[in-house]
């Protein structure tokens, strides 16, 4: 019984670390997208 509950605890682990994976991704692309990260200021600008 405790290999079941392994499987589905590793599993539930693996679908949580991707939901954050993704989650971070969606943040650093709005705030890209939206210019709200703070960049190395250049002579181009």
């Amino acid at each position: 019984m405790t290999k079941s509950r392994n499987f589905f605890a590793r599993a539930f682990d693996a679908v949580v670390d991707a939901r954050t994976r993704q989650a971070e991704r969606y943040v650093a692309n709005y705030m890209r997208d939206h210019d709200l990260v703070e960049r190395p200021k250049t002579n181009r600008e």
